[in-house]
């Protein structure tokens, strides 16, 4: 069967589930959603401006990633991590996140250096608004395995994020750990630059056990 060619494919714009999926993940980040708190599967798509359909379904997605649990005619609530898998969160990402600290001090190009300053440096302008600089620690972390095509290591990395929410994203953003937080996400991406693989895998295990110590 022969293919059309000078044909583009068609755009499909975002579903409803998705961008419902996207939102709520975006909620957890921020704390708009809470330990503890029922909520109605009614309320939530009320707030969102869409119909229940496409909000349970963003519910299940959202279940089967492990950052809500769904009681079944009443609502869903975040879930509650147990110590023993909040250790295995921080393992798996000191694990991940040096494998690739490491792989990309041996072959960052100088695109890749200015990308992960630059990220630095726009962290470094948001002391007032931890929102928006969890939001960047989160695209920070995720850049380096983006950066070298590891795509399974960047879903990975992406579901522990959301465990990250889980455990306590607001200690990340006190304000004695954001000039910690900067200082550390600095010398990950010098010893990148330096190209020393040994350097740039211990500084993100530091990272990372420095912020494990932080939201213990």
């Amino acid at each position: 069967m022969s293919t059309l060619r000078g044909v583009s494919p068609v755009e499909r714009p975002t579903s409803l589930s998705r961008s419902a999926y996207l939102r709520m993940r975006q909620a957890i980040r921020d704390r708009a959603l809470v330990h503890g708190t029922l909520y109605s599967e009614n309320e939530i798509a009320a707030t969102l401006g869409m119909s229940r359909t496409p909000v349970r379904e963003a519910l299940i997605t959202l279940a089967r990633e492990g950052l809500v649990e769904i009681e079944s005619q009443r609502g869903f609530r975040l879930r509650e991590l147990s110590e023993a898998q909040r250790h295995e969160v921080f393992d798996l990402r000191a694990l991940l996140e040096s494998y690739s600290a490491e792989r990309l001090a041996g072959q960052a190009t100088a695109e890749h250096i200015t990308r992960l300053y630059a990220l630095v440096e726009r962290q470094e302008q948001l002391h007032a608004d931890p929102e928006a600089f969890l939001a960047t620690d989160e695209e920070f972390h995720l850049l380096i395995p983006l950066l070298l095509g590891l795509e399974r290591t960047h879903d990975t990395l992406t579901s522990l994020r959301g465990a990250m929410w889980l455990i306590g994203s607001q200690a990340l953003a006190l304000p004695q750990r954001i000039p910690a937080v900067l200082t550390e996400h600095r010398a990950i991406v010098d010893a990148i630059a330096a190209g020393d693989p040994a350097a740039a895998a211990q500084a993100a295990r530091e990272h990372i056990a420095r912020t494990a110590a932080a939201v213990r």
